[in-house]
């Protein structure tokens, strides 16, 4: 005992962390994170091969991290603690200038990249009497570079642009690249959002309306309304704590939305209340879901939800809007194609979901 105490200090972190382990084990148990908009990973059921094959293990450390005592605190502790030593990142996100916070992207899963892209080009294939467009956003690194630090680890859309070029007929591509870096020094991204603006949106919609042969309306044409104190998903992850809140905007759009056979507001303005503020566009993202339009035409949109804030601008140019996100859908678009006879289908989604997400192949089964 008298050498125990002798070292007063790993006595004190020896209770700390047996106090603070038991506290844990003993916290509830959360299944869903509002500060960062995801579901919590469920602890997993015991499988032997999944040990052998270290695919248990693995979740198990996952649903640590998710559950840990006081898990936001930490977070924001190690986000300032950082700070002050002098890095510019935390917890997946890079910090870049003027409170502009990016994804960080080491490594891009190759593979899955040129799956969707085949996927997307056996779509056209086995459609080829369908106006068929496709828009993938480049995120904000790739736009305003300007706010990038040198040799942050970010996305870098071009090279994924130019392997859809290389694959997929250019007639069929909206390529907004250049309209939005020509607009790069507007608020065409939030600063700690990994979306774009109600703004970036509408320059898209400008584009997409040209390459389908119709004339867009001005901006003035839109009221844009603005939400104050809006605080995104990178920021939720990263909790910087010396960042501003951004501004948040829609534009006025009296449609309705059908979702399971609901009508409703295509805005859930009840969401303005939330931190979640993003969630109000297209009352957040749905497996399928029908927006009744003022125009001629129908269209058919797979998407990410970079589409939620673009598609109230096309409402006035369309009698049918149908939404599939493939993240939740697993019907048969074959099958919604022969029954609603679109007359315009549409690709959207942003770069840094286009090559990660597994489901985009989904588009072609069940024909």
């Amino acid at each position: 005992m008298k050498n125990i105490k002798k070292y007063p200090v790993i006595i004190f972190f020896a209770i700390f962390l047996y106090v603070l382990s038991l506290a844990d084990v003993f916290s509830p148990i959360e299944e869903y994170s509002d500060l960062e908009n995801r579901k919590l990973q469920e602890f997993p059921p015991f499988n032997v091969t999944s040990l052998i094959e270290n695919k248990y293990t693995p979740k198990i450390e996952d649903f640590t991290e998710d559950h840990f005592i006081m898990r936001n605190n930490w977070i924001s502790l190690k986000s300032i603690s950082e700070t002050l030593l002098g890095k510019n990142e935390n917890n997946g996100i890079v910090y870049g200038k003027e409170g502009y916070l990016f994804t960080k992207t080491l490594n891009v899963d190759l593979g899955q990249r040129s799956n969707n892209i085949l996927a997307i080009e056996k779509f056209i294939s086995k459609n080829p009497d369908r106006n068929i467009k496709v828009m993938v956003v480049p995120t904000a690194p790739s736009v305003l570079t300007q706010y990038v630090e040198k040799g942050s680890p970010v996305n870098n859309a071009n090279e994924l642009l130019d392997e859809i070029k290389n694959h997929i007929d250019s007639k069929y591509i909206v390529d907004v690249s250049d309209t939005l870096k020509s607009h790069s020094n507007e608020y065409i991204y939030y600063k700690t959002d990994h979306h774009w603006t109600s703004l970036g949106a509408y320059y898209a919609y400008s584009d997409y309306m040209s390459s389908i042969g119709k004339q867009a309306k001005s901006q003035n044409d839109f009221e844009f309304i603005n939400v104050d104190d809006f605080l995104g998903t990178h920021y939720s992850k990263s909790k910087n704590f010396n960042v501003k809140s951004d501004v948040m905007s829609y534009i006025k759009n009296d449609s309705q939305i059908e979702i399971n056979g609901n009508l409703a507001p295509i805005y859930d303005y009840d969401k303005l209340k939330t931190r979640d503020k993003y969630a109000m566009f297209l009352r957040g993202n749905n497996a399928f879901s029908s927006v009744k339009g003022a125009g001629n035409e129908k269209i058919l949109i797979i998407k990410d939800s970079y589409a939620n804030s673009f598609i109230p601008f096309i409402t006035d140019e369309f009698s049918q809007i149908d939404i599939l996100d493939m993240r939740f859908f697993n019907g048969s678009i074959s099958k919604l194609i022969q029954e609603n006879n679109y007359e315009q289908i549409l690709f959207l989604y942003n770069s840094e979901t286009f090559d990660s997400d597994i489901n985009i192949p989904k588009i072609n089964l069940f024909s």
